[in-house]
């Protein structure tokens, strides 16, 4: 348990290095009056706190930096969202009020802006049906050679895609996939679905299956399929200020994941299977290691009448949080009134 002198001194060096992306010293807390206490003392609980593994000190520096265990500390227990300037509310609404001509256009300029005003890369994803429920599944062979996967949903659309069929594929194996993924999945949202693509279902159907048949792949394939509505992502160059020690062919492999939306989709639900809630991964918690030196913020939102998306920004490990944080919410709220114009137009 941190005392809170403690829990001053790791806001107070988190907020400093996410900013200025210095090391911080004890010098630098005391001169700025926002500890009440000596430098010896600070120091001392900057020692504490390297102990614990919140800081940890670079090189031969005085200074200390956050560790990703003092990261997950400030996004859990200390960070509050900053609040927008109005300068740049002003210059939100603006942009989202002029040349909107149809709804992608919202997403668009969206991403444009969160990349600009964070100087991260903005990811935003319209409105799809991913936050659905499941409401019926089915397997149709069309003729000898092909066949049709059907999702039904509960907003009365439906998903397909017509397959190979496998060789050594009979009915009796469709009937097993199909009466399956009814006893398990239906009534479920396709966040559930895609959580169990991801972990449980590919050793489940390689035991429960007799047959080589890729019912995975399938699966994601039709419910990652392209929308109406696509992934706008703005300002991957911005990347470039902070992978100075990932070796090239690992630069090129993050740019070809980040250009594949099908992927970058499914990574996003795999990592959050609970979409009413802000998710926050830094570092080794993205589960790529593509993206060890960065820290991901997704933000979801939902609308009645289109459903449901979310907005992200992928940023290092020492982006500045609080502002970030505020910075998306704020245009969380912008999107939806502008879903709700586009409703009762």
């Amino acid at each position: 348990m941190l005392t809170t002198r403690q829990l001053l001194i790791l806001n107070m060096i988190i907020e400093h290095f996410t900013v200025n992306g210095e090391p911080v010293s004890s010098k630098t807390l005391v001169d700025e009056g926002s500890v009440d206490a000596s430098s010896a003392t600070i120091r001392n609980e900057m020692s504490i706190l390297e102990d614990l593994g919140y800081i940890q000190k670079v090189h031969s520096s005085s200074g200390r930096i956050p560790s990703v265990k003092g990261y997950r500390f400030y996004v859990d227990k200390l960070m509050r969202p900053k609040n927008v300037q109005e300068t740049e509310r002003t210059r939100i609404r603006a942009k989202l009020n002029s040349h909107i001509y149809q709804m992608s256009d919202v997403f668009y300029k969206s991403a444009e802006l969160l990349s600009e005003l964070t100087n991260y890369t903005a990811i935003v994803l319209g409105p799809q049906s991913n936050f659905s429920t499941l409401t019926g599944f089915k397997i149709v062979p069309l003729n000898q050679k092909q066949m049709m996967l059907l999702l039904q949903l509960d907003n009365y659309s439906v998903q397909n895609m017509v397959f190979r069929i496998p060789e050594g594929l009979h009915t009796k194996h469709i009937e097993q996939v199909t009466n399956f993924m009814n006893k398990h999945f239906l009534g479920e949202s396709l966040t559930t679905v895609f959580y169990a693509l991801k972990n449980d279902l590919p050793k489940i159907f390689e035991n429960y299956l007799s047959v080589d048949w890729d019912v995975v792949n399938m699966l994601e394939n039709t419910l990652i399929q392209p929308k109406d509505e696509q992934m706008f992502i703005s300002g991957k160059m911005n990347l470039l200020d902070f992978i100075e020690d990932m070796e090239t062919n690992q630069v090129k492999d993050l740019y070809n994941l980040l250009d594949n939306q099908g992927n970058l989709l499914s990574m996003f639900q795999s990592l959050s299977h609970t979409p009413e809630s802000i998710d926050i991964r830094i570092g080794n918690e993205l589960q790529n290691q593509l993206f060890e030196p960065f820290s991901l913020i997704t933000v979801p939102y939902s609308d009645d009448h289109f459903g449901g998306g979310f907005i992200a920004v992928l940023g290092p490990t020492n982006m500045t949080y609080d502002s970030t944080l505020g910075m998306i919410q704020l245009l969380r709220e912008e999107i939806l009134d502008k879903l709700e114009d586009f409703y009762l137009e």
